[in-house]
């Protein structure tokens, strides 16, 4: 529309038009009522700037409407500007406010702050290493349920720690176990006097480790003991080698005694329920391979009687059980 009423060709259209009408008029009027030319003409340009301003308002209006009110404004349309190139590209009224320096400057400072994290980001980085923690956590439970367990054990596991025991200077001064290659667990009795509380048990402990260290300046032999009273006692623990020199595997075997004489007879029941919860403890505590296995020992001077003593006649019958392993005694 603009651009109609620009063209030189509509201008001209319009002075033409004016000229024929001022001629004709002046042709029909009265030779004594005689209007001056140059006022019709003064006249007719006053109309068609008054038509040309009205239509550039017109259509300004219409124009702004349909596209942008960022690129309108009254007050330029009354100067007769109207920016055509910001009519066509902006066309987002949700960029409109109504102080545009405040506007512009917080733009600004938004965008030179290299350091500002946006909230939304950080909560997707917090988000993300809850859900790291967690999948840690179940995986590191899911691996301790694949665990062999070599039985559902009933009976818990009842651990005296040597510091409990033993409160003397002396300290423990063995040679250290390889944790990672402990595959044998060897069951043998004390050949001693029964103990069926923790006081007896206690004692026996003390008195065995004071005899040890006189006779040869050496620990107690064993790296675990168990009561009559269903308690394991920690000699030497899970981290050192046993001291028997005439049994094999020191550095891949845990000893364990069950404290009393069982030549003749069976431990109690809760000794073995006991020996039982050592040994799925020990595969829990990754001290003892899944795949472990079970052994006796025997007298090799006297096979006879020491290989058919009770206490193995049930430990024959268990899980992961190998047969004996020969002792040099006298």
């Amino acid at each position: 529309m603009l651009i109609v009423l620009n063209s030189r060709f509509f201008a001209s259209f319009i002075e033409r038009r004016l000229q024929t009408l001022v001629e004709s008029f002046t042709d029909e009027q009265d030779a004594q009522l005689i209007v001056p030319v140059p006022f019709l003409e003064r006249a007719g340009a006053k109309c068609f700037t008054l038509m040309l301003s009205t239509a550039r308002t017109v259509a300004a209006s219409s124009s702004s409407r349909l596209h942008s009110p960022v690129a309108w404004s009254r007050k330029s349309v009354q100067e007769g500007y109207y920016d055509l190139e910001a009519g066509e590209t902006e066309r987002t009224p949700l960029l409109y406010v109504r102080d545009n320096g405040r506007y512009r400057a917080k733009s600004l400072h938004r965008a030179n702050d290299p350091n500002r994290v946006h909230p939304v980001a950080l909560g997707l980085m917090v988000a993300l290493l809850v859900f790291l923690l967690i999948g840690v956590v179940i995986g590191v439970y899911l691996l301790l349920l694949t665990v062999q367990r070599p039985w559902p054990v009933s009976h818990p596991f009842f651990l005296v720690e040597r510091p409990a025991w033993w409160q003397y200077p002396v300290a423990l001064e063995a040679a250290t176990l390889d944790r990672l290659a402990v595959t044998n667990v060897i069951v043998l009795h004390t050949d001693s006097e029964d103990c069926l509380d923790q006081e007896r048990c206690v004692r026996y402990l003390q008195n065995t480790e004071r005899s040890c260290w006189a006779a040869r300046r050496d620990h107690i032999p064993y790296n675990f003991l168990i009561g009559g009273d269903g308690v394991t006692y920690e000699a030497r623990g899970w981290k050192s080698q046993h001291g028997f020199v005439d049994l094999p595997g020191r550095n891949t075997t845990l000893v364990v005694g069950m404290i009393g004489n069982f030549t003749d007879r069976q431990p109690a029941e809760v000794q073995y329920a006991e020996l039982k919860a050592f040994i799925t403890e020990s595969i829990r505590r990754l001290s003892l391979s899944p795949q472990y296995h079970l052994h006796g020992a025997v007298n090799a001077t006297r096979p006879s009687r020491d290989g058919t003593i009770a206490l193995y006649s049930q430990l024959e019958r268990w899980p992961h059980w190998k047969g004996f392993v020969a002792r040099d005694l006298p």
